[in-house]
């Protein structure tokens, strides 16, 4: 090899400064399509502002992911509170009658406030014209140790949104109780 590039030194000068061109021809050309791409990736985003497409996919990936994290920590709230809520005095009735059957009218009252367990309190308001007694009992899942009067046991059935079987006397679910609100 080295006899050829004495006999030819015009060639064996030639050929390597010709790939040489090519190279950088092609290293030119390449340059300028890369750069030609990067201008076609530029969008114009809301008021005027150019900005690169990768960029602006890779802000929007960042932000989705923080809204991935604040929607779990909503969720976990959510949890938190709702476990609140169960513990929270959601139904309500109130039931007004004469107590004691006599001409001043419905002025007694019972009234029921439990909460997602049916657990809660009843308290009555017993009147008459020449006095007066209030009366709380304690509601535990829906029933009560102390024995209720015929308007507690309403306004309990009333508050859990049940009512009562004719034959049976048990309470059953009718509707949805009453929430407050």
């Amino acid at each position: 090899m080295s006899v050829f590039i004495q006999e030819n030194p015009l060639i064996a000068f030639l050929v390597p400064a010709g790939i040489s061109m090519l190279a950088l021809i092609l290293a030119a050309w390449l340059f300028a399509n890369l750069r030609n791409m990067h201008q076609a990736q530029k969008v114009v985003l809301g008021e005027g502002n150019e900005r690169d497409v990768i960029n602006h996919a890779r802000a929007l990936e960042q932000m989705i992911d923080g809204l991935a994290i604040d929607v779990g920590e909503l969720a976990e709230r959510l949890k938190r509170e709702s476990r609140r809520l169960d513990d929270c005095l959601i139904y309500r009735s109130v039931v007004r009658y004469d107590a004691y059957r006599d001409l001043s009218g419905m002025q007694s009252t019972s009234i029921c406030l439990i909460d997602s367990l049916y657990s809660g309190v009843i308290i009555s308001s017993i009147q008459s014209r020449d006095h007066a007694r209030i009366y709380m009992k304690e509601v535990r899942h829906g029933e009560s140790k102390e024995q209720l009067s015929p308007e507690e046991t309403q306004v309990l059935k009333e508050a859990m949104g049940m009512k009562a079987e004719p034959k049976s006397k048990s309470l059953r679910p009718t509707r949805r109780a009453r929430g407050i609100g």
